[in-house]
């Protein structure tokens, strides 16, 4: 597994975001390789954690086009890639024992 952590700042509230963020989960689920995704906000900055069956699958991601419309569409998006320890996450529920 491997996890993604990309975030993004916009003047838009989650509430005005919610119709395009569900189209963008829509589209996010058909990405090969997608595992989940923990969906976060705060204030402005809004983003995600992802996780990828691999690193492979997550880098293919990144550099698609579902996240080039982000930088298109919103200021300071970063992205930062993880290497995920499935076997602590067992230890803690993690969701990537579910979807071993």
């Amino acid at each position: 597994m491997y996890a993604l952590h990309i975030t993004f700042t916009t003047t838009l509230s989650a509430e005005e975001l919610h119709d395009a963020a569900y189209a963008f989960a829509e589209a996010v689920r058909t990405v090969p390789g997608f595992v989940a995704k923990t969906w976060l906000h705060h204030g402005s900055h809004h983003g995600g954690f992802y996780l990828f069956a691999d690193r492979a699958a997550a880098e293919a991601y990144r550099d698609g086009p579902l996240v080039a419309g982000l930088h298109a569409t919103f200021d300071d998006v970063e992205i930062r890639g993880w290497d995920v320890d499935e076997e602590l996450g067992a230890l803690t529920g993690s969701i990537t024992r579910a979807a071993a």
